[in-house]
Order: C-alpha cells, then sequence, then structure tokens
C-alpha cells in the first residue's frame, strides 16, 4: 500500500515541475515581446554621412539631489594628482640605455636631393584643393615654419626612419623626394623652431626613449639620445630664438619636460605629475610661457602652465570628456585648447590671459573620426579648427574676432590620422594629413 503510494507522489512532484517550467518559459517570451520595441528604440543611430551637430552640452546623469549635471564644465573625482608607488627617478630618466644606441645611428643619414617646381602657395587652404606629395608613413605628419616662405614637413616611414621635405618659394619651391633623416622611430615625430635657421626634431625610439636632432646653420646635426622611457610621441615648442622644449608622457603616465637653452644647452629631465592617457600637447605665447595640455587617465582634460619662465603652476582641471588626446593653440597671450569628445563632437575653451580665467566648453559639433583628434590653428585675430571625419573627409570652421562660422566646411581628402595645421608667413594656411596609402596629404 505505501509503494503505490510514494510512486504517486513522485509523478504528482514530476508533473508539477514541468508545469512550472512551461509557465517559466511563457513569462520569459513574454517579457521579451514587451522589452523588444524598446530596445531597437534605444540603440544608437550611426550615421557615418557628414559632420553630426550636437547643440546642447552632453549631459551625464548623477544619482545625487543635483540630477543631470554639465559632463563637461564639472570637473570629477579623479586619481590624476594622487601619489603612485610605480613613478620613475630623474636618474632613470634621464640616463639613457646604451645597447640600442648604435641601432638607432645606424640610419643616419641625410642625402642631398634635387630641386622641382610644384607650384606657388595661395593664402589659404582650399576646400577640394589636395596634394599628394608621395610618402609611405606610419603616423600623421608634423610640421613647422622658421619665417617667410619656409615650412619644412616630417614624417615616420614604414622602414622606421624619419623622412622630411621643405618649402622655400620661389621658382622651385618643394624638393621632389623625401630626405631620409635616418633613425628607428616608434611614433610621430614632433619639431619646432626657434629662430630663422634653427629646427629641433624629435621622437620616440624603438628604444622607448626621446631622441633629437637639431638643425643649424643650414645642416643637420647627429641624432642624440635623451633618455626616458615613453608611451606616445613627444611634443616640443620653442618661446623664443634661444629656448626650446620637449614634453613627453612616460611609462609612468606621469608627464615629463626638458628645456634647452642656448647658453646652458639642455637642462635636466623634469618630473611634472599627473596621470596621463596619451600623447601631451604643448604651445607657448611669448617668452617665459608655456602651457601643456594633457588628457588624463579620468578621461578629463588638465593643463599645467607656466607664466615666468622658471616655475610651473598647478595642474587645473578644465572637466570634458575626452576621446583623445588634446590639441591647443597660443595667440595674443591667450590659450585655446580643442579636443574630440566621447560623444564625436569637436569641443574647445579658451583661457584669457587678461582675466587669467578660463571660459566654458563650447560645443562646435562634427563627428570626429575616433582615435584622431582635432587640431587648431591661430594669427593675429583668426583661428581655424580642422578635424577628420568618420567619412575620411577633412572638415573646417573658421573664427574671426571671435566669431565662428555656423557650419562645417567640407574640405575633402581621403585621409586617415588627425590634422596638422599651420599657420605660417603672415597668415597662410595649410593642412596635412596621411592618405590610406600612407603618402602625406596636403591641403592649401
Amino acid at each position: 500500500m505505501h509503494r503505490p503510494r510514494q510512486q504517486n507522489q513522485l509523478l504528482f512532484t514530476a508533473d508539477s515541475r514541468h508545469h512550472m517550467f512551461k509557465l517559466q518559459q511563457t513569462m520569459i517570451h513574454y517579457l521579451i515581446y514587451l522589452t523588444l520595441p524598446l530596445l531597437a528604440f534605444s540603440l544608437p543611430s550611426h550615421d557615418l554621412i557628414g559632420p553630426r551637430t550636437r547643440p546642447t552640452p552632453f549631459l551625464v546623469h548623477s544619482r545625487s539631489e543635483a540630477g543631470d549635471i554639465d559632463y563637461w564644465n564639472t570637473p570629477r573625482p579623479d586619481t590624476f594628482l594622487s601619489k603612485r608607488s610605480d613613478v620613475h627617478s630623474v636618474e632613470y630618466f634621464t640616463n639613457p640605455p646604451s645597447s640600442i644606441e648604435g641601432d638607432f645611428r645606424r640610419h643616419d643619414s641625410s642625402p642631398a636631393s634635387p630641386l622641382l617646381n610644384l607650384g606657388k602657395h595661395t593664402k589659404r587652404a582650399t576646400a577640394g584643393q589636395w596634394e599628394n606629395m608621395s610618402g609611405s608613413g606610419l603616423y600623421h605628419p608634423a610640421v613647422t615654419s622658421w619665417g617667410s616662405n619656409r615650412q619644412d614637413v616630417y614624417y615616420t616611414h614604414r622602414d622606421r626612419k624619419c623622412r622630411h621635405k621643405y618649402y622655400r618659394g620661389g621658382s622651385s619651391p618643394w624638393i621632389p623626394d623625401w630626405d631620409d633623416l635616418g633613425g628607428s622611430l616608434d611614433s610621430a615625430p614632433s619639431c619646432c623652431s626657434r629662430r630663422s635657421g634653427y629646427m629641433h626634431l624629435f621622437c620616440k625610439g624603438t628604444d622607448y626613449q626621446i631622441w633629437h636632432r637639431p638643425y643649424s646653420g643650414g645642416g643637420w646635426g647627429q641624432w642624440q639620445p635623451m633618455g626616458g622611457n615613453c608611451k606616445h610621441y613627444p611634443s616640443s615648442c620653442s618661446w623664443g630664438g634661444r629656448h626650446a622644449s620637449v614634453y613627453t608622457s612616460s611609462s609612468d603616465n606621469q608627464l615629463w619636460g626638458v628645456r634647452y637653452d642656448e647658453n646652458s644647452g639642455w637642462g635636466s629631465w623634469q618630473n611634472m605629475g599627473g596621470s596621463l592617457a596619451g600623447a601631451p600637447k604643448s604651445v607657448t605665447w611669448g617668452e617665459g610661457h608655456t602651457g601643456v595640455v594633457v588628457r588624463g587617465t579620468d578621461g578629463q582634460a588638465w593643463v599645467t602652465q607656466m607664466m615666468n619662465g622658471n616655475t610651473w603652476g598647478s595642474w587645473t582641471n578644465l572637466g570634458g570628456s575626452l576621446e583623445s588626446e588634446p590639441s591647443a593653440v597660443a595667440w595674443n597671450g591667450n590659450m585655446t585648447v580643442a579636443v574630440g569628445g566621447t560623444d564625436g563632437a569637436v569641443w574647445m575653451r579658451t583661457y584669457t590671459n587678461s582675466t587669467g580665467n578660463w571660459g566654458s566648453w563650447m560645443n562646435m559639433g562634427g563627428d570626429v573620426r575616433p582615435g584622431t583628434p582635432p587640431d587648431v590653428v591661430a594669427w593675429g585675430n583668426q583661428m581655424e579648427v580642422y578635424y577628420t571625419g568618420r567619412d575620411g573627409a577633412m572638415y573646417r570652421k573658421k573664427a574671426n574676432n571671435g566669431q565662428w562660422t555656423t557650419s562645417w566646411e567640407n574640405m575633402g581628402g581621403s585621409v586617415t590620422t588627425k590634422p596638422s595645421g599651420l599657420a605660417w608667413d603672415n597668415g597662410k594656411v595649410d593642412v596635412y594629413g596621411m592618405g590610406s596609402d600612407g603618402s602625406t596629404r596636403r591641403c592649401y
């Protein structure tokens, strides 16, 4: 009598489990049916044709009583200034390894090249007016000018050597072939000119230290190891005829800088702190005045400034939500920072020297190609900002006396890197990028 009762009980339990399982399946299907329209509604739009504009600030929801906060103009808690144990010493940073030095200098060559007439410059970069300057590069090109009728262009070739062309005006403005400057580069180069006939070329080497090659009096010097243990390409600038500086983000994520004075030569590396997530950008607006802007590991923009030629101020948190490293330009004693936001738009913020204050972030709209920060150039009371779009074209906005054009101008082109703009020769503007085939492209 007990066995049938036990068997019936087992059958009843199994049958109940079966019905419960079917009920759960029905409920799951019903929830999916209700949720699918909401998921489809919330999926992001991937409009890759042309630039987009975003007229309102990018907001992030805060769970505090404040509700939504301005993600750009409200600095957030971070670890940018916190002390860390894994930082380098000045001795470590200054003393370069010697084992790879021979490999770097083995490629040190500068063959002479004949000249060829490739045409004269117009005043401003013109939409659709692009020149393929050939080459086979790995990163964005770098450009500088030391004055009237002179500009120099550099890029890292696929063989890891540095290539160089220059424009000098006259009937034969451009050299036809790229000079081979040698080296063993692991980044885009950086360059600056401190006066007519004097340039400094910097790069991150394949041994991760900074390498420097000077140009003076019509000839190139030798590659010089400068030490360091770097993660990204360097940034250089000059505030006068006897001065040059170079800055880099190290493997300890901090900013390091070293200065050159014509009377005393190169100084020692200075640890400038911070917690960087990309290459720095340095600018100068007169003797003793320099600013370095970086993207922190917290995604925000940070800046440190030197005002007296000797002492750096504290880091200033500019906020924001950066997708890549920033760009900056100095003009009339002021400094403007341009960045690509995580929302795909170009954002800009300006420091006014007369008041000592930073303005608010300005949303310029646009649709920036990920990993290619915008670039900004200025001269007198005019400014231009460029970005590379997702469609491979380059876009520009212009400002005259602070009044910006409303829409982005499609400059055409077919580039894959960040733009490298150059304001030179009293208002001429060129902008460079690298094509998908590795060639250097110039809009003029």
